[in-house]
C-alpha cells in the first residue's frame, strides 16, 4: 500500500555518498587492510598450507554467498515488478557488483585444488569405485570450466543490471525498466542452475561419497538469508545520509525484517528436510557426512546452529514490533551474519578436520583479507553513483510505501 506523503525530490547530488561518510573511506582502508591481511595469511599458510586453503575457502564462500544473494535479490525485484524495494535496491546492486573480486580470488582457490579436493584427486581416491563412477564429472578440467562459467554468469548478471540501472539515472527512460524486467527471467533460470551446481562443486564435492539433491536449495537459502541481514545493516549505516534518512522508512525495515525472518525459516526447512530424508533412507554414503558433523566437537556447532541460526531469530523476529525496531532488527541481522559463517564453517571444515573444530590466526587474517577487499570494492562502487535509483518509475511508490 502506498500514499502520497513523501515529497522529497532526489537528485544525484543529494542522493550520493558524502565524502566524509564511513562508506566513502572504505576503498582506501579496506584495500590496505585486505592486502596486508592476505599477505600475513599467506605467510602463516606456508607452514600449514592445508589449513590456509580450507580457511580461505570458508571465507571465500562466506562473502561470495552475500554477493550471490544480492544478484538474486536484484533479479527477483525486476521479475516481480516490485515497487517497495526500489530505495534499497541500489545497495543490492552495489553488493552484487563485488562479484568480479571472487572471480579473481578463484585463482587462489585453483592453487589449493589438490588440498581441498584430495578426496577425489589422490591416488587412493582414484581406486575407489564410487569415485571412479563420478570421474566424468569430478575431474580438474571440467571442474574449473564449470567454476568459470558460474562466475561469468553471476558477474554478467550483476554488471548488466547495474549498468542499465545507472543509465536510467541519466535518461529516466521507462523502457530500461521493461528491458531489465524481461532480462530477469532467463537470468533467474540460468543462475538457479548455477547456484545449485556451484554448491555441489564447491562444498558437496569436498566429500565426494556424499550427495544430496536438496543441497543446492539449502545453499541458496543461506545466500538469500545472509544477504537480507547484510542489506539491513548496510541500510542502517547509511541512514545518516540525509536523503536516505527520509526515503528509507520504518516500513522498509519492516519488510526487511519479514524477509530475514522468512528466509531463516526457509533455511531451517531446507536443512530439516535434507536431514530427515537422509536419516529415513539410512544409506551409508549419505549418513557418513552427518556422522562426522554430529561427533566430537562438531556436534556443539550443530546444536549452536539449531538454536542460534533458527530458534533465536525465529522467536525475536516473530513480533511485529521487533521487525519495526531498527536497533533490534540490526542486532538480529548481525547475529545472523555470524551464524551464517558458523554454518559455512560447519559445512566445509569437517571434510578435513573430522576430529573436531580447528581455529587459527589464519582464520582472522583470511577474514580481514577477503572482507577488506570486499568492502573496499563496495566502497568504490557506492561512490560512483547515487545511492538510490533516482529516476526509476517505481521510486515514488517505494518512497511512499506503507505496510497494511
Amino acid at each position: 500500500m502506498s500514499s502520497g506523503h513523501n515529497k522529497i525530490i532526489l537528485t544525484k547530488d543529494n542522493a550520493s555518498l558524502p565524502e566524509d561518510h564511513l562508506f566513502a573511506k572504505l576503498p582506501l582502508a579496506g584495500s590496505a587492510v585486505g592486502l596486508i591481511a592476505l599477505l600475513i595469511a599467506f605467510m602463516f599458510g606456508r607452514s600449514d598450507a592445508e589449513y590456509f586453503f580450507f580457511s580461505f575457502h570458508t571465507w571465500w564462500l562466506f562473502f561470495l554467498s552475500i554477493a550471490i544473494g544480492a544478484v538474486f535479490f536484484v533479479l527477483i525485484q525486476f521479475a516481480t515488478k516490485a515497487g517497495w524495494s526500489v530505495v534499497v535496491r541500489r545497495l543490492a546492486e552495489n553488493i552484487a557488483m563485488t562479484m568480479p573480486l571472487f572471480f579473481v580470488l578463484l585463482i587462489i582457490m585453483a592453487l589449493g585444488t589438490s588440498t581441498l579436493y584430495h578426496h577425489w584427486l589422490s591416488e587412493e581416491a582414484m581406486a575407489d569405485k564410487i569415485i571412479q563412477s563420478k570421474q566424468w564429472y569430478l575431474n580438474i578440467p571440467f571442474f574449473y570450466i564449470r567454476a568459470i562459467f558460474y562466475m561469468i554468469m553471476f558477474t554478467w548478471a550483476a554488471m548488466y543490471f547495474a549498468k542499465y540501472s545507472a543509465l536510467q539515472d541519466e535518461t529516466g527512460d521507462y523502457k530500461i525498466t521493461r528491458k531489465l524486467q524481461n532480462a530477469s527471467y532467463p537470468f533467474l533460470i540460468v543462475l538457479g542452475f548455477c547456484v545449485t551446481f556451484a554448491a555441489f562443486d564447491w562444498i558437496m564435492s569436498l566429500d565426494p561419497h556424499w550427495y544430496s539433491t536438496i543441497f543446492g536449495l539449502y545453499f541458496f537459502a543461506s545466500c538469500y538469508m545472509v544477504f537480507f541481514a547484510v542489506l539491513t545493516v548496510a541500510t542502517r549505516l547509511l541512514q545518516n545520509v540525509k536523503s536516505l534518512s527520509e526515503v528509507v522508512t520504518v516500513e522498509h525495515y519492516h519488510d526487511l525484517g519479514k524477509l530475514v525472518f522468512g528466509h531463516t525459516c526457509f533455511w531451517a526447512y531446507a536443512a530439516f528436510v535434507q536431514y530427515l530424508l537422509i536419516w529415513y533412507g539410512n544409506i551409508p554414503e549419505e549418513t557418513a557426512w552427518y556422522e562426522v558433523r554430529e561427533s566430537h566437537g562438531w556436534s556443539y556447532i550443530l546444536i549452536a546452529l539449531c538454536i542460534g541460526h533458527f530458534l533465536v531469530p525465529f522467536l525475536f523476529l516473530m513480533a511485529r514490533r521487533a521487525k519495526r525496531s531498527r536497533s533490534m532488527l540490526v542486532g538480529v541481522s548481525v547475529w545472523m551474519i555470524i551464524m551464517h559463517y558458523l554454518d559455512i564453517y560447519w559445512l566445509v571444515m569437517p571434510s578435513k578436520y573430522e576430529h573436531g573444530p580447528q581455529f587459527s590466526f589464519i582464520d582472522i587474517f583470511c577474514f580481514l583479507g577477503i572482507g577488506g577487499l570486499f568492502v573496499a570494492l563496495f566502497g568504490v562502487i557506492a561512490r560512483r553513483k547515487a545511492l538510490v535509483p533516482i529516476k526509476d518509475p517505481f521510486l515514488p511508490e517505494s518512497m511512499n510505501y506503507e505496510n497494511v
